[in-house]
């Protein structure tokens, strides 16, 4: 039998080598992530962003596999796509609208907008693992594949939360409450399913940025050696 990377990698085991490297912070634990760093915490601060993008590609991937998956099966031939969207969880940031602006912005705040995007996610995504199980015909695949990529986004979350207390920066968690709960449990199941869909697609648009900006701070960190 063979697996697909998602099902066979190990967040938590990211997440534990991810804390592990961290170790390697301590002379730099408070220090901005502008000053001239030595070889050996240059080299340990490379491996925690690599390793983070990664994840976040993982984590987009799965996204795009959840949407396609939950699309095939209870949107097909409902015209969800011409529907006017609902809003977003995240809708309310403001972040770089083109690649020239995400190359401007300075490391610690796209660190804390992946940040902010990875935390918004932690009520709407703990409704829709509840709320999927209940769902008419088989949702077990998109339920199983929603719960992995659920316990992926909350170590990464973990992860870059980590990393900024490091740097001494704190992570901003004061964010309006999501509202979107109630559409989620209608009793209506055109608006459920809608609700579903718009939700596995604003979450596919997300990882996208978070895997964007990671990527940017990887590039940046390890080509420019520098802020």
């Amino acid at each position: 039998m063979s697996f697909s990377l998602t099902e066979t990698f190990s967040s938590r085991t990211l997440l534990l080598f991810l804390v592990s490297n961290l170790l390697l912070w301590e002379n730099a634990a408070s220090a901005p992530t502008c000053i001239k760093r030595d070889l050996d915490t240059q080299k340990s601060l490379e491996r925690l962003v690599k390793l983070a993008a990664f994840v976040s590609n993982i984590i987009h991937m799965q996204a795009g596999e959840i949407f396609t998956e939950f699309d095939k099966q209870y949107a097909h031939g409902k015209r969800y796509n011409d529907r006017v969207p609902d809003i977003c969880p995240t809708d309310f940031f403001e972040t770089p609208v083109n690649k020239e602006q995400v190359l401007k912005s300075n490391p610690e705040v796209l660190l804390q907008l992946v940040y902010k995007l990875l935390y918004s996610w932690a009520d709407p995504l703990h409704h829709l693992v509840n709320e999927i199980s209940i769902m008419q015909g088989d949702p077990y695949s998109v339920l199983y594949k929603t719960r992995q990529m659920k316990v992926k986004i909350e170590d990464l979350t973990e992860g870059i939360k980590i990393i900024l207390s490091k740097i001494g920066e704190k992570a901003n968690e004061s964010y309006p409450a999501w509202s979107g709960r109630t559409a989620l449990q209608s009793s209506n199941e055109d608006v459920r399913c809608f609700t579903f869909y718009n939700l596995f697609r604003c979450m596919l648009k997300d990882s996208h940025r978070i895997k964007t900006f990671l990527e940017v701070l990887k590039y940046r960190i390890i080509h420019e050696n520098n802020c």
